[in-house]
C-alpha cells in the first residue's frame, strides 16, 4: 500500500510530534462500502474494514472518515481506546447499530452515532475534521488514517481525491467491494459493484485485476481535435476535458523576476486523432505553481483553451488536473528537418506544436548559449556554418533554438559557442517569442564536441597621421544603485561590476588597441565610464575623456563618447532629441515637442563637435529603438529615428558643406534595412562596415542569425579617407558565461554581446578657417542639452533651436559663476 501525506497540516503536525509513527497498519484495508441504502442513509450506511495481515493490530489510533483535507468540514472518527483487530478479522463501522440491525438482524462492531449502548461508539477526531461522516450518493472519498498518515483510501462516483478514475457509482441497495480483498493497486480496478452487500464477509479468491487505463473507460476528445487544423484552436475560450501523458515542462522567469511554469502533454500512444494536420500535443500553463508532475504521468485535464500570442494553451485559471497513472509510455518523438525562413517554419511546425520532437542528426551551433539558457543550431548535414541576414526579407535559415527546461536553474546546460556540434536534442516544441523552439528536458543527454577558441585578431594600429574609431555597445553596464525603482533595471553586485569593467577595459586596450574615439551605448551613468577610463589607462597609457549626457530612457541607459585627450578636443556636446506623431510612451522633460507629438528617442543621439589633431569633426553616437515588442511593430520608430538623423546631417551641411561627419552606433537593424538605407541615401553617408568581407560582416548573433546591426556611417570626404576597417569577433559567437570569466585564456571573450567594429581613418587636411560652432562650447559646467527639433526631419527651425540652446548654455555658465562667487 503506497502512503500519501495530505496537505500542509500533516507536515506541521508531524513537526509537532503528532505525525505518523512506524506501524503495521498497512495491512488494514477498506473492503466494502454501503452508501446508497434503502431507507435513511444517515442510519444505515456502513463501512467494512479487514485485517489482511498476520498480526493483531491496535486500532486506538486508527480513524475512518470522508474528509480529505485536515481542518475540513466533513467527518473523521476514531476507534475507541483499546480496540483491536485480529488477523483475518472483518469489522463493520455503521452509522447506527439500530439501522444496521434493521437490515441484517445483527449488530455492527462499532457505530458512529450512539443508538445502542451495547455497541462501542466511534469518537470524533476534531484534529482532522469538525463535521459529520455522511457519505454522498453522488460521490465521496473515504480515508483510513493511522495517526496522521493515510493508509488506504477509495474514491467513488464523481470524487477523485484518492485516485482517478473513481470507482463507478452504484444503484440504491448496492455496495462497492474490494475483490479480492487483499488487492491494493490504489485504483478502481480493486473494486467491483456488489448487487447484494455482504457485510462481514470478504473474498480472497481470484486474481487481482490490473488497473484499467481510464482512457479505455472514458471517451474524451484527442488533443488533435482541440488543436484543430488552423493556427488557432476551434475551442478558444471554451472549457474542455481531455487526457494526455506528460512529456516535459518549462520554467521561465520574466524580466520582473516572476517565474511561470508550463507543462507539455500529448495524446497517449494509440489515442491520437490520426490527422497529420493537427498537433497531438498541448501546453498547460500552470501560472506560478510549479506542480510535481513528471514525464510519464498520465493526466486527466479540464481547463479553458486560450491563445497566448498565437500559442495554444490551457489557462491556469480554473485548471483541474488529476494524475491517473505514473510511468506511462511516452510517444515516440517526431524527427524534424525544418525548412529555412520563419514563414515556412511556421507552416512546418504548427502541426507539431507542443509535441515531442527530436533532431536525431548531429547539429552545428550557429547561436551561442545565452543567459536565458538556450542556443541555436542547424543540422550539420545542411552544410551551413553560419546564417546571415542582411535585410528583413532574407530567409533566416533552417535554425532551431534549443531551450533548457529551466531558465532559472541551468548550470548543467552546455555553454556552447558558434561552430561547436551537439547531438541528442529531444523535447517538446514550444512557441516562444515568435519562434518555435525545442525545450530540452535532459541536459545530460546532450553530447557536445567543442571547437577550439580562436585567437583574437590583432587590431590595426593608426599611424601618426591617422586616427581610429569604434562603436561599442557595453551591454547593460549598470551600477548597483536602484535609480529607477524598475525591476527591469539590472542591479549588479560590486564584484560583478568589477568583472565587467575588467572585461571592457581589456576589450578597449587589447582587442581594439585603444581607439581614438569610442561611441558608447547602454551605459547607465558617467561614473561607470570614469571608472572604466581609469582602468583602461593601465593598458592605454592615457585616461579617456568622457562625454556623457543623461537621457530619458526608462531603464536609465545612455549613449556617450570616450576620446583620447592627447589628440581630441571636445568643443561642444548635446543630446539631439526629436519629435514624432508615433505613440512612444517616452517621458522626456527636456523635449520641446508640440501638441500631438511625442519624444522620438528614449536615448537621443549624442552630437559631439570635436577636433582631432586640429581637424574638425562632428560625431553622432546613436542607439536606435530595439526590436523588443516585435520587429515589424517597432520598425516605424527606427525609420523615424533615421529620418531625424538625416535632418540633423543636412542641417550641418547647410552650415558647412565640407563638414566631416561620423554617424555611428547600435542601429538595431540590418545593414540593408530601410533605416540604414535612408541614412546612407538621404543623408549621403557611407557605411564603412560594408567593406568588410561577407563572412566577417556581422556584429551580433540573435536566434542563430548573424547580422550587422552596428554601423559607422561617414560623410563621403571621410569615407574616402578610410585606411582600414575590420570587425573584432570576440563577443557575439561566445556563450554568456564567458562574460564573468577573467582568466587569461578567456579574458578577451564576451565583454559584451556585440562584436566590435574598428576603423582607421587618414587625417586629410589641417587647420581650417573657423566656422560657427554647431553647438555651444564645452565649459567647466556641462552645457544644457539643446532642445530637440520639433520636426523629425530637422530643417531651418532646428537651427534656431540650436542657437537657443547656445544662449541657454551661456546663461547656465554665467549663473553658475555668480553662485560660485557667493
Amino acid at each position: 500500500m503506497s502512503k500519501q501525506t495530505w496537505g500542509f497540516w500533516l507536515i506541521f503536525l508531524s513537526i509537532m510530534g503528532l505525525g505518523a509513527q512506524a506501524n503495521q497498519s498497512t495491512t488494514i484495508l477498506l473492503t466494502e462500502i454501503f452508501y446508497d441504502t434503502p431507507g435513511a442513509d444517515g442510519e444505515r450506511e456502513w463501512i467494512e474494514i479487514a485485517n489482511v495481515g498476520t498480526a493483531v493490530l491496535d486500532l486506538s489510533d486508527i480513524k475512518v472518515g470522508d474528509e480529505t483535507v485536515p481542518g475540513g468540514s466533513e467527518g473523521m472518527n476514531r476507534f475507541p481506546d483499546g480496540a483491536k483487530i485480529e488477523p483475518g478479522q472483518v469489522i463493520i463501522v455503521a452509522q447506527t447499530a439500530v439501522g444496521f440491525r434493521e437490515l441484517y438482524g445483527r449488530n455492527p462492531n462499532y457505530e458512529i452515532n450512539n443508538s445502542d449502548p451495547d455497541v462501542p461508539d466511534m469518537r470524533r477526531y476534531p484534529l482532522w475534521a469538525g463535521g459529520d461522516l455522511a457519505l454522498s450518493n453522488n460521490g465521496d472519498d473515504i480515508l483510513l488514517i493511522d495517526r496522521l498518515t493515510v493508509i488506504d483510501a477509495v474514491s467513488y462516483g464523481d470524487s477523485r481525491a484518492a485516485f482517478s478514475p473513481a470507482v463507478s457509482g452504484v444503484s440504491t441497495g448496492q455496495s462497492i467491494e474490494r475483490i479480492p480483498a487483499n488487492c491494493d493497486a490504489d485504483s478502481a480496478a480493486d473494486w467491483q459493484t456488489q448487487p447484494t452487500p455482504t457485510p462481514g464477509v470478504i473474498t480472497l479468491d481470484g486474481t487481482c485485476a490490473a488497473p484499467l487505463n481510464p482512457a479505455e473507460r472514458e471517451d474524451l476528445p484527442p488533443i488533435g481535435v482541440i488543436q484543430g487544423e488552423s493556427g488557432a484552436s476551434p475551442f478558444v475560450n471554451e472549457t474542455i476535458s481531455f487526457r494526455g501523458v506528460v512529456t516535459g515542462s518549462y520554467e521561465d522567469r520574466n524580466a520582473s523576476g516572476v517565474t511561470y511554469y508550463t507543462l507539455f502533454v500529448q495524446d497517449l500512444p494509440g489515442h491520437e486523432d490520426g490527422n497529420p494536420a493537427t498537433s497531438d500535443g498541448i501546453a498547460l500553463f500552470l501560472g506560478r505553481k510549479r506542480g510535481s508532475y513528471q514525464p510519464g504521468d498520465q493526466l486527466r485535464i479540464t481547463g479553458r483553451v486560450t491563445e497566448f500570442f498565437d500559442y495554444t494553451e490551457i489557462d491556469d485559471a480554473g485548471l483541474d488536473i488529476s494524475v491517473e497513472a505514473e510511468n506511462s509510455p511516452l510517444p515516440a518523438p517526431i524527427a524534424i528537418t525544418p525548412p529555412a525562413g520563419s514563414a515556412a517554419q511556421a507552416v512546418y511546425f504548427e502541426p507539431l506544436e507542443s509535441m515531442l520532437v527530436s533532431i536525431p542528426a548531429k547539429t552545428r551551433v550557429v547561436g551561442p548559449t545565452y543567459s536565458g539558457c538556450g542556443f541555436a543550431v542547424v543540422r550539420a548535414d545542411s552544410s551551413l556554418t553560419r546564417v546571415f541576414r542582411r535585410r528583413a526579407a532574407d530567409l533566416s535559415g533552417p535554425i532551431v533554438t534549443i531551450l533548457h527546461h529551466s531558465d532559472v536553474r541551468c548550470s548543467n546546460f552546455p555553454n556552447v559557442k558558434v561552430g561547436d556540434t551537439v547531438n541528442g536534442i529531444i523535447g517538446p516544441l514550444i512557441y516562444n517569442f515568435e519562434a518555435f523552439k525545442i525545450v530540452q528536458q535532459a541536459a545530460g543527454a546532450l553530447a557536445v564536441t567543442a571547437v577550439p577558441l580562436p585567437d583574437p585578431s590583432p587590431p590595426p594600429q593608426p599611424a601618426a597621421n591617422q586616427f581610429s574609431l569604434t562603436t561599442f555597445n557595453v551591454e547593460n553596464h549598470f551600477d548597483s544603485v536602484d535609480d529607477t525603482g524598475d525591476d527591469a533595471e539590472p542591479k549588479p553586485s560590486p564584484a560583478e561590476i568589477a568583472i565587467k569593467q575588467t572585461k571592457l577595459a581589456h576589450a578597449i586596450g587589447r582587442t581594439l588597441g585603444c581607439p581614438t574615439l569610442i561611441g558608447i551605448q547602454e551605459v547607465e551613468n558617467e561614473g561607470l565610464l570614469l571608472d572604466l577610463a581609469r582602468e583602461t589607462a593601465v593598458l592605454c597609457g592615457f585616461t579617456y575623456q568622457v562625454t556623457h549626457r543623461e537621457s530619458a530612457d526608462r531603464r536609465g541607459i545612455d549613449v556617450a563618447l570616450l576620446s583620447d585627450p592627447r589628440r581630441v578636443t571636445i568643443t561642444a556636446a548635446a543630446l539631439r532629441q526629436g519629435c514624432t506623431a508615433i505613440a512612444t510612451n517616452i517621458m522626456d522633460d527636456s523635449s520641446a515637442c508640440s501638441a500631438g507629438e511625442n519624444p522620438l528617442f528614449s536615448r537621443p543621439p549624442l552630437q559631439v563637435d570635436l577636433r582631432v589633431d586640429d581637424v574638425d569633426y562632428t560625431i553622432f553616437v546613436n542607439h536606435f529603438k530595439s526590436k523588443r515588442g516585435g520587429e515589424a511593430e517597432t520598425a516605424p520608430r527606427r525609420l523615424a529615428q533615421a529620418q531625424h538623423i538625416v535632418g540633423l546631417v543636412n542641417d550641418l551641411r547647410a552650415q558647412n558643406e565640407t563638414v566631416r561627419l561620423i554617424v555611428l552606433g547600435d542601429f538595431n537593424d540590418y545593414e540593408l534595412s530601410p533605416p540604414l538605407e535612408l541614412m546612407t541615401s538621404g543623408g549621403d553617408l557611407v557605411n564603412a562596415l560594408l567593406d568588410v568581407s561577407d563572412q566577417e560582416r556581422y556584429s551580433f548573433v540573435f536566434g542563430g542569425v548573424s547580422q550587422l546591426i552596428d554601423g559607422v556611417l561617414l560623410s563621403p570626404n571621410l569615407a574616402d579617407a578610410v585606411a582600414a576597417v575590420t570587425i573584432q569577433h570576440t563577443n557575439a559567437d561566445f556563450p554568456d558565461t564567458l562574460g564573468s570569466d577573467t582568466s587569461p585564456a578567456n579574458l578577451a571573450y564576451k565583454a559584451t554581446d556585440h562584436d566590435l567594429p574598428l576603423i582607421v581613418v587618414n587625417i586629410v587636411g589641417g587647420p581650417e578657417t573657423a566656422v560657427t560652432p554647431t553647438l555651444p562650447p564645452e565649459t567647466a559646467v556641462p552645457p544644457t542639452p539643446a532642445p530637440p527639433s520639433p520636426e523629425p526631419g530637422g530643417g531651418a527651425g532646428s537651427r534656431w533651436l540650436w542657437v537657443l540652446g547656445g544662449i541657454v548654455a551661456v546663461v547656465t555658465v554665467v549663473t553658475a559663476a555668480l553662485f560660485r562667487r557667493r
